[in-house]
């Protein structure tokens, strides 16, 4: 089982010269001095041999630079014309870079999985048992088809967490049927995911856990070969706190912190949107409470605010949807009513009987109230400027003749 021939390539690897391994034993190479252990494996599996069997092992070696590399050894037996073993002939492959790559492959794929498992974020892959041909079948079906049979494979916890439920095996529609999405508009979201590449869209649902409305941003890409759709890749992402933060600060922006009725900002971009869109008669009425400072200096303003929160709730509240209503800034309220003049007289008329009726009382003292209104119709075309000094100038005209009445112009 000594050397008798070797290979430059050999040569090359252990770095000697042929006069110093011939005749010396395979295991006894300098290539594997630096394991005793490996010597010994090397010299039974040579002896296994003899038994008839081909020997593979995986080997260390050490280079030029006493790095450590490996190397994929593989023995087989030459046989004479009578079936007897006259000579091992040894073959070696250096896998060193292969190995890396393994060992790259593998944390890579460690990482990856870890990722998948520990983000934040929840991630899924839904997939069709048989793919569909999207070029042949049509889009329309296609979409049938994933709908009904698309299924998720493969998932995180955190989709779990995310949409409160748990999705192993479920229709990957199931998860999208939620409070404000319907079937159609479901398949414009998965028609824009194979047009584009991805389709991102939010569906929102009641949490369950903490009784209220919860936000879900999902992000869709198709995995489509040769017009073969055979499911999706999602990301899912909880964004209720961004969604609740965009609404608290949408409502701070447009809405009184005191009345919680819009603002003057909110009230007048509402009400120019409303005149483009339509031509139906419309009035515009600016109230203000009459005494406002009297009550303030007497009273105290807590009291002011209460009075200020209640007729603004009164008013909202019997305009409803016949009108939009706003705090313009101090005691002054301002409303556009979807009527024709006649029938915005009447709910002027029914909101100052309802202030009139109102009553604080501080102490012993029952404090009573009222307001005064100016009306007018807002002609077609006419600026809002325009309509709200008309409303303004009536307004001082009620307040003129005597308060707690209505003046038209």
């Amino acid at each position: 089982m000594s050397i008798k021939v070797a290979n430059k390539a050999m040569l090359d690897l252990i770095h000697n010269e042929a006069v110093n391994i011939y005749d010396t034993p395979y295991w006894e190479l300098p290539l594997w001095s630096h394991s005793t252990e490996l010597q010994n494996r090397i010299m039974f599996s040579i002896e296994s041999i003899y038994l008839g069997e081909e020997v593979k092992f995986e080997a260390t070696y050490p280079d030029i630079n006493d790095n450590i590399k490996n190397v994929e050894v593989t023995i087989k037996p030459v046989y004479s014309h009578n079936g007897d073993i006259t000579a091992l002939v040894a073959m070696g492959y250096d896998t060193t870079s292969a190995k890396e790559a393994e060992k790259k492959f593998y944390k890579t794929q460690q990482q990856l999985a870890t990722f998948f498992e520990m983000g934040v974020d929840g991630f899924l892959i839904g997939t069709l048992k048989k793919p569909v041909n999207i070029s042949t079948l049509g889009l329309d079906e296609s979409f049938n088809i994933a709908y009904n049979e698309e299924t998720v494979a493969n998932y995180n916890s955190a989709i779990n967490d995310i949409l409160e439920l748990n999705v192993e095996n479920l229709r990957l529609s199931y998860l999208f049927e939620k409070d404000d999405i319907d079937f159609e508009t479901i398949k414009k979201y998965w028609f824009s995911m194979i047009a584009n590449g991805y389709a991102r869209f939010m569906i929102k649902f009641q949490s369950k856990r903490y009784r209220t409305k919860k936000y879900a941003e999902f992000t869709m890409v198709p995995v489509i070969e040769q017009n073969m759709y055979s499911g999706s890749y999602s990301t899912v992402k909880d964004i209720t706190l961004d969604k609740q933060n965009e609404e608290r600060l949408f409502l701070m922006a447009n809405f009184d912190y005191l009345t919680g009725v819009c603002n003057r900002r909110y009230f007048i971009d509402s009400v120019n949107d409303i005149l483009k869109d339509t031509t139906n008669p419309m009035c515009m009425v600016m109230f203000d409470i009459d005494h406002f400072k009297s009550v303030n200096d007497r009273y105290g303003h807590d009291t002011g605010d209460t009075v200020l929160r209640t007729v603004s709730n009164t008013i909202n509240t019997l305009l409803s949807a016949d009108g939009l209503f706003a705090r313009m800034g101090g005691e002054e309220f301002a409303a556009i009513i979807y009527k024709d003049l006649d029938e915005s007289k009447k709910i002027v008329e029914k909101i100052l009987s309802a202030i009139r009726k109102f009553e604080i009382k501080i102490d012993d003292v029952i404090l009573k109230t009222s307001i005064s209104a100016g009306i007018t119709k807002i002609k077609h075309g006419e600026s809002f400027d325009s309509f709200l000094k008309r409303a303004d100038s009536a307004l001082y005209d009620a307040k003129r003749n005597g308060r707690d009445r209505y003046s038209i112009q």
